[in-house]
């Protein structure tokens, strides 16, 4: 199955040729937990508790417990997941006033085990 392309905080992506771009395997995956990652909880009317608001907390008191338990529960609800193979978080602080969020998945379609990073 394939799906839009769409890079979070922009408008759909464009193909080569100027119309819409279309993904699939593990980018559509990525995709899709940027999307889970970044979207607040409760905003997406059809499914109330989808989402993390991983933005949201940009400027609060760092809560890594808390962040590592959301990501790994937000990953055990995205299809693309192999939820048969562990999920790894990884929080660290390479500046003062700045983390990093290493999370290293399986992809459910390729087999391959995938790294998706975040800063603030």
């Amino acid at each position: 199955m394939s799906a839009l392309s769409h890079t979070m905080g922009g408008d759909l992506d464009l193909s080569g040729t100027g119309g819409v771009a279309v993904v699939t395997g593990a980018e559509q995956t990525r995709q899709a937990l940027l999307r889970r990652l970044c979207t607040n909880a409760g905003a997406y009317i059809w499914q109330l508790d989808y989402g993390a608001g991983l933005p949201a907390r940009v400027g609060a008191v760092m809560d890594e417990a808390g962040i590592r338990s959301l990501v790994l529960e937000q990953m055990h609800d995205e299809a693309g997941v192999d939820q048969t193979q562990p999920v790894t978080v990884a929080i660290t602080n390479p500046k003062i006033g700045a983390y990093l969020l290493s999370i290293s998945y399986t992809d459910a379609t390729t087999g391959a085990v995938q790294e998706l990073t975040l800063t603030t």
